[in-house]
């Protein structure tokens, strides 16, 4: 390591220095270069050039304690959604198999992320994805959503509840992905010279960081209604419907809230006006929808409990659709003021 002084210099109310011009040369570092620039826990800075990749930093280092290691999968979920890129976990009293296994299997519902080294008291996870696949991953979490909730109609619709199981096991994938989405808003809201490489704006990360986590939510409540079902004899012909209406209203969310990333993947000029329009017009049908069944819900007479928590869940799921077009059509409006 070596050390060098640089005396400040400043212009209006900020401070600058130099860096050494043989540092900018090694790194191959012109005046169009973006250096990103860290501050420690100590308040040091660090000036990081582009060809380093944050992999090369520091590990994030994690000493447990016997009572602290039955919170490891928070931790571990923690550590993954805020973007860690190396992750070492230290256990002072060694870690048991049942942990090991719950560790691994954790992993497994982290894209990205693999075990490194493994010993007899630690771990060291790593990030080994791209990072680059933001929108494809968040698609495919409201694809596989719009799967389960298609199983659901057709158990409601026929009552046959053989295949529920398999329907109820997609939810981890959905899982899986809100965690891949949530790291990526991360990343891109603490590192803005990786945000507009991947041309991702920060109000684009807080809007995919609340999709993927109400497209997850829809998928536990389409879970939690299949579990409803299997207790059920017979649905009524009147929640039959609107039941059918949900999977409308499924794909109308989809379309307004990616309306936006398909107009520019074709390079077409967007109408704000009659966009917003439309998807205005969906979020009064969700949100109508989502009434409707409240009230079918709230209205108990002839209906069993497990009746009455379907439809509960019914309603949010239909919600939760609203939510998602809300956030759509804020990106719809503020992609008219760029």
């Amino acid at each position: 390591m070596t050390a060098t002084t640089r005396k400040l210099n400043q212009v209006r109310n900020s401070f600058y220095v130099y860096l050494p011009r043989n540092w900018c040369d090694e790194f191959k570092l012109t005046k169009e270069s973006e250096v990103r620039i860290e501050r420690t826990l100590e308040g040091i800075l660090r000036i990081i050039p582009p060809s380093i990749e944050t992999s090369q930093t520091e590990p994030l280092r994690l000493l447990l304690t016997k009572d602290q290691a039955k919170d490891i999968v928070n931790l571990l979920v923690g550590a993954y959604i805020v973007g860690t890129n190396e992750l070492e976990l230290k256990f002072d009293d060694g870690l048991d198999m049942g942990t090991r296994g719950e560790i691994s299997k954790w992993i497994r519902r982290l894209p990205g992320f693999e075990i490194l080294d493994e010993h007899s008291q630690s771990f060291v996870l790593s990030d080994t994805s791209e990072k680059q696949v933001i929108t494809p991953i968040l698609r495919r979490q409201f694809a596989t959503t719009k799967y389960m909730l298609n199983g659901l109609v057709n158990i409601i619709e026929s009552g046959d509840t053989t295949d529920h199981s398999r329907i109820i096991d997609r939810d981890e994938d959905v899982d899986r992905h809100r965690y891949f989405v949530e790291r990526l808003c991360h990343i891109v809201l603490r590192d803005p010279s990786y945000a507009r490489r991947i041309a991702l704006t920060a109000p684009d990360a807080l809007s995919f960081s609340l999709a993927a986590k109400y497209v997850e939510r829809i998928a536990d409540h389409i879970c939690a209604a299949i579990d409803e079902l299997a207790q059920l004899k017979s649905v009524s012909s009147k929640l039959k419907k609107m039941t059918k209406n949900i999977i409308r209203v499924y794909e109308d969310t989809s379309k307004a809230f990616f309306i936006i990333d398909t107009a520019k993947k074709s390079y077409h000029k967007m109408d704000i006006a009659s966009t917003s329009k439309r998807a205005l017009k969906t979020l009064k049908e969700t949100t109508v929808l989502a009434e409707s069944l409240q009230r079918v819900g709230a209205s108990r007479k002839d209906k069993t409990p497990h009746e009455i928590v379907l439809t509960l869940h019914l309603e949010r799921i239909a919600s939760y659709c609203a939510d998602i077009v809300e956030i759509g059509i804020n990106r719809i409006i503020e992609s008219g003021l760029d």
